[in-house]
């Protein structure tokens, strides 16, 4: 917890210059949008690293608990021994943090983060409050992956999906629909998207291990970045 914390900073801290830079409102600000990208760039790698820390840390307990609980088998501590062997080379190549990896790997230390990964928030403009499930936040994730890929390669423009601002934009052009900028709203939303799932994921894990829920120095509102209904059923 403490490395993702310390590593969304950068973010928060990303997002305090553009604000310094420009107020977020329409028109084209080159600087901004590039503040934008990193940022969005750096909240995925915090993911990626936390799903890999928690990877880990459940590997760990399970070396523990079996040192402690079969302390004399001799087979089974072999078999052990190459179950790690083979973890960590899962582990090492573990490069794309999207909802079926992320799960693919944390199951290998017998724990699901998946089934935490829902809760309910404002419908918004008058509409009745929603259930965010598994299925959306899945979705939310390999979007921002997808932007993600976009950004790294370098990319003039980034694909035209529903997470962005400027897609759901009933006045955006059918330009910029296609081929949108990445906004300031952008920014904030991955990042607190992201604290989200940490924060369930983390809470699961710790609720997995019997230990104590992590805690904040401010706990994340839970948020998805948009209303359900603008994701593909």
């Amino acid at each position: 917890m403490d490395n993702f914390a310390n590593a969304m900073t950068h973010c928060d801290n990303l997002i305090k210059v553009h604000k310094a830079a420009g107020d977020g409102g329409r028109g084209r600000r080159t600087t901004e949008t590039s503040v934008n990208r990193g940022t969005i760039v750096l909240a995925v790698a915090a993911w990626q690293a936390f799903v890999q820390d928690a990877a880990m840390a459940l590997r760990d307990e399970a070396l523990v608990e079996l040192r402690a609980t079969s302390p004399n088998s001799r087979l089974l501590h072999a078999a052990m021994r190459q179950w790690e062997i083979d973890f960590n080379a899962v582990l090492e190549k573990f490069s794309t943090p999207g909802p079926d990896q992320t799960v693919s790997l944390l199951k290998r230390v017998g724990f699901n983060p998946m089934p935490s990964w829902t809760w309910s928030q404002r419908g918004g403009r008058g509409r009745q409050d929603v259930l965010v499930e598994p299925k959306h936040v899945a979705e939310v994730i390999k979007q921002w992956l997808r932007v993600r890929h976009d950004v790294a390669h370098g990319h003039s423009t980034i694909h035209s999906l529903p997470i962005l601002g400027a897609v759901r934009d009933p006045s955006s052009s059918a330009a910029a629909k296609a081929a949108p900028t990445l906004r300031l709203d952008d920014a904030e939303d991955c990042v607190k998207f992201f604290r989200s799932v940490v924060r369930l994921t983390a809470e699961a894990g710790a609720g997995h291990l019997g230990a104590p829920a992590p805690t904040w120095e401010k706990t994340p509102t839970l948020a998805l970045g948009l209303h359900i209904s603008n994701l593909a059923p």
